[in-house]
């Protein structure tokens, strides 16, 4: 499928798509969209300067700045839970 460019095939692996099983199932379990887990995650990350968005629709924006309306940070173990889901696959293009 050439739709993804020349670069993001990495992204279509098995291990790839297991990832955003899971984390999809954490953000479910948190009550959270995959859009509102991954932004606190990156807000509360001390590592991460920045966290780029993009959007097609004023509801996207809207669940975006909602994020970061809401100053309470994701509970420990699941932090914990998201970087045991990144450690299985910490490099996609080695996993196809």
């Amino acid at each position: 499928d050439g739709s993804w460019g020349r670069t993001l095939y990495r992204y279509r692996s098995d291990a790839a798509a297991d990832a955003t099983r899971r984390y999809a199932a954490l953000a479910k379990d948190a009550g959270l969209t995959m859009t509102q887990l991954a932004l606190r995650w990156a807000r509360q990350r001390q590592g991460v300067t920045t966290a780029l968005v993009g959007q097609t629709s004023m509801e996207q924006l809207e669940e975006d700045l909602a994020v970061y309306k809401n100053t309470k940070g994701l509970p420990e173990d699941l932090m914990w839970e998201i970087d045991r889901v990144h450690m299985r696959n910490r490099l996609p293009i080695f996993s196809s």
